[in-house]
């Protein structure tokens, strides 16, 4: 790859990673997969979400509520930790946030593992655990400036400077994006949306997209991100400060909308916004004694503005969350022989969700802020143990959640018996000439958000943890063939039980009414393969591609499908790169192809196949100066990445950076 970075190659904030590969044995014995910083500028990702769609297993696709989120081997992001520098990044209701909220010109490298995931990253990995590891300031001083355009008035600017002296460094960055609207596929064919209208007098049919530019979307963002430190031989420390703002439109549902007194999908998102800081540590106190430590204080805001028609003639009601998380993570680490090493951590956070509503149109639709608090604790161990060509990797993990208040009263204990324990082992082996082979069988736990404690009443019930027992067998080697460079294939298995699924009760006030809730009686089972390889074709021509099958099933009793939503079953991604030397220009050509994706449950609705043909070129004027230019959806393909969200069609990208 010829692409290169702003910053030196060992910019990746080492802390952000929790469990370093010289601590622990765990990314040898679980499925494993890193995009770096190159990657991501490569592929003219702008965001986390940009850069995940290309990792095998991993599927990236849109909510109603405008958010991109990701499934990873057929587990939803609310069962995914999502780690910024080993510190979890969710909004506490639903579990998961935007993940176009994460600008990628802060990110070194994304690891994403699936599988026996190291114990100490805590609970709510049941799907996997996703690390996006930042940058950080260099020796000297250097940045990049970056500025690019599209259309429909699509635009684009970051900045960075990174500078460091004498074991102190700083690196800040400021990034803007917005756009008026995006394009949609020619091929796109309206469709009439089912609307539920309790307000007004909306037909029970109408169309709410009619193509072209797609109707409310408009986004906005400004990002900024700081950071800074000190290392010396024996001990780093770091502070991160950061405010994620977004404004923009909510693409309608072209396939279900409803309209309330106090609530609509007819809306815009007028404010979300993550902030936070963060302070991280390590100190080695000798040979073989360390210690490291997270601290954290997340907030998120996000307001709802509800609105009665598509062309929002009447504000209906704002909804609005404010809330925060605040935990912290200490660890030992011991190396107890050359053979023999143990890492513990014990990690405390703190989750508060704030909800209130404003409702214009019938003001005794309103309320002040409910609050709702629940703690969660965990201690871990992990011991990695090596002879010769064999690694052995062994830990165990007591997790406990409790709710401290729920929306309607204080709690006088607050137990609800979410405490659990997960084992995990695993082995690898490393052969002399045929690349290592690896096994693991992990127990996972992921604890109810707080949308799924409560009822359509307000009434919070207890439930207890999902529960996975994950397996994983995959080999993988580095050839020496000039055609193929290195290959990792493994197949992994997922028994999920206790899952919690929503189910219809008879309504006690109300004869014919039903009450919605959620309760502990799914089960389901994923299984599957996935394979990556990369060859250097030429001395300038390379290329990598991987595949993934995943069969994803439910197997609860009274289910309604038998499938998951935005789960593909087979997915492939292949991107050629060549580098002409006479030009001094990069250019690539990328493809990603998927099939069998489920959008929508109760209608039975299926995208057949899912293909986006991609190309990008790169021309560099001066080791400082370079432009570039990215053609995306090059095929004009038209499909749906979410339930009623429609693809942007083919769209372009051209611009220049500069970096000193």
């Amino acid at each position: 790859m010829s692409c290169h970075s702003a910053f030196a190659a060992d910019d990746v904030f080492k802390l952000g990673e929790i469990v370093v590969s010289d601590d622990t044995g765990v990314k040898d014995i679980s499925m494993n997969n890193s995009i770096s910083a190159e990657k991501i500028a490569m592929i003219g990702a702008k965001t986390v979400a940009d850069a995940l769609d290309y990792v095998p297993g991993v599927h990236v696709a849109q909510s109603s509520k405008g958010e991109k989120f990701i499934t990873i081997q057929g587990f939803e992001q609310d069962k995914v930790l999502i780690l910024l520098d080993g510190v979890p990044y969710y909004e506490t209701n639903y579990g998961q946030l935007d993940l176009n909220q994460i600008p990628a010109n802060i990110i070194s490298r994304i690891d994403v593992t699936k599988g026996a995931s190291s114990v100490l990253y805590g609970p709510n990995g049941m799907g996997g655990v996703v690390n996006i590891i930042t940058k950080k300031g260099q020796e000297g001083i250097g940045g990049e400036v970056n500025a690019s355009i599209g259309q429909n008035g699509k635009s684009h600017q970051s900045a960075s400077i990174s500078m460091g002296k004498n074991g102190f460094s700083l690196l800040g960055s400021v990034e803007h994006q917005k756009r008026d609207s995006y394009r949609m596929s020619n091929d796109f064919e309206p469709v009439e949306s089912y609307v539920k209208d309790h307000h007004g007098h909306l037909p029970k049919h109408l169309v709410v997209e009619d193509g072209g530019d797609r109707n409310n979307s408009s986004y906005e963002s400004t990002n900024v991100w700081l950071r800074g430190g000190y290392t010396n031989e024996n001990s780093e420390f770091f502070a991160s400060v950061f405010n994620l703002d977004t404004e923009r439109g909510l693409p309608y549902n072209t396939r279900n909308n409803k309209v309330f007194d106090d609530f609509s999908s007819f809306a815009n998102i007028s404010e979300y916004k993550d902030s936070g800081i963060d302070l991280s540590g390590r100190h080695k106190v000798n040979d073989w004694l360390q210690f490291r430590a997270l601290a954290y204080h997340h907030m998120h805001k996000d307001s709802y503005e509800s609105f009665d028609t598509p062309e929002k003639n009447e504000k209906l009601a704002v909804s609005s969350f404010n809330d925060y998380t605040t935990g912290g993570t200490v660890f030992t680490d011991m190396t107890l022989a050359d053979w023999n090493s143990l890492s513990l951590s014990v990690s405390y956070k703190n989750d508060v969700h704030k909800k209130k509503n404003v409702a214009y149109f019938d003001s005794s639709d309103s309320y002040p802020y409910k609050r709702s608090e629940l703690n969660t604790l965990s201690f871990a161990a992990e011991n990695t143990m090596t002879f010769g060509g064999l690694n052995v990797v062994a830990g165990i993990a007591y997790h406990d959640q409790t709710v401290k208040e729920d929306a309607k009263d204080k709690l006088k204990t607050g137990r609800d018996g979410s405490d659990t324990l997960d084992p995990m082992v695993g082995v690898s082996y490393i052969f002399d000439n045929a690349g290592m082979l690896y096994s693991s069988i992990a127990q996972k736990t992921r604890f109810a958000t707080f949308s799924e404690m409560y009822d359509d009443t307000g009434a919070r019930h207890d439930l207890k943890p999902e529960r996975n027992t994950s397996y994983t067998l995959g080999w993988k080697n580095d050839l020496d063939i000039d055609l193929l460079n290195n290959v990792d294939i493994s197949v992994f298995y997922h028994d999920v039980t206790d899952r919690i699924e929503e189910v219809y009760i008879p309504d006690p006030t109300d004869p014919h009414g039903k009450i919605q809730l959620n309760q502990n009686i799914g089960k389901s089972a994923m299984y599957g393969i996935e394979l990556s390889t990369s060859s250097q074709l030429s001395e300038n021509v390379s290329f990598s591609m991987n595949y993934s099958y995943t069969h994803a099933r439910n197997k609860s009793d009274g289910r309604e499908s038998d499938y998951f939503r935005d789960t593909p079953e087979n997915s492939l991604t292949g991107i050629l790169n060549w580098y002409q030397p006479w030009l001094d220009m990069d250019s690539n050509l990328r493809v990603r192809y998927r099939t069998d994706v489920l959008i929508n449950v109760d209608d039975d609705e299926w995208e057949s196949e899912m293909l986006t043909v991609d190309i990008g070129l790169k021309k560099n004027f001066t080791p400082e100066l370079s432009a570039y230019f990215n053609l995306n959806n090059l095929l004009d393909e038209s499909f749906y990445q979410g339930y009623g969200q429609p693809n942007e069609g083919r769209s372009y990208e051209v611009g220049l950076k500069y970096r000193f």
